[in-house]
């Protein structure tokens, strides 16, 4: 599986990050590099709930007990290949 972190810079200058192929994994940091920090470390939470609970596929709602949104794209997002 290859995972993609999408950063953008939101309206209020503060950056959004998200994995889209793993739901509800998205993060808000100061930095570019804060938020992909934040997105990252959620990555690892909820790929360690999936493999520990024998699942195939991983939410982070189920981490987090929760529904996730989608935020909007206000800016062009950035994509890094994890």
């Amino acid at each position: 599986m290859t995972l993609t972190v999408e950063c953008e810079e939101q309206l209020e200058g503060r950056w959004f990050a998200e994995v889209p192929q793993l739901p509800g994994v998205h993060a808000y940091g100061e930095t570019r590099d804060a938020a992909t920090e934040h997105a990252l470390s959620l990555v690892y939470r909820v790929l360690e709930n999936a493999r520990s609970s024998g699942k195939e596929r991983a939410d982070a709602a189920e981490v987090y007990g929760r529904q996730s949104e989608r935020r909007p794209s206000f800016l062009a997002s950035e994509s890094a290949a994890l």
